[in-house]
């Protein structure tokens, strides 16, 4: 009786175990998706998913192909007026009567 009253009794001395808290599972929306769409997109089936995938990835394809398409006609198109001004204006670099260079670039050291 004094050995127990005590703790001195070693052998019935029972350890109690820890336990972690577990982390609750919680929904909510996230900045740009509110929490309806995530919740419409979870359930929606992963076809459906990849379809609507695909149609977007296409659709920015495309535009990327036009923005090019437009760029090179719009290349294609300075390209051929550089060349009807070179035509026309076929002026020899030689034949100008130079001057004397004026502004001399010289200044303190």
């Amino acid at each position: 009786m004094y050995r127990k009253q005590h703790k001195k009794d070693i052998a019935q001395e029972a350890v109690k175990k820890r336990r972690r808290a577990t982390k609750k599972p919680y929904s909510r929306s996230i900045v740009g998706a509110t929490l309806d769409v995530i919740q419409k997109k979870r359930s929606e089936k992963p076809e459906v998913r990849d379809a609507a995938r695909e149609a977007a990835l296409r659709e920015i394809k495309e535009r990327i192909k036009k923005t090019k398409d437009e760029k090179k006609a719009k290349k294609a198109e300075v390209a051929a007026k550089q060349q009807k001004t070179q035509g026309k204006g076929n002026i020899p670099k030689g034949s100008a009567p130079k001057g004397p260079k004026l502004g001399g670039g010289g200044g303190k050291r």
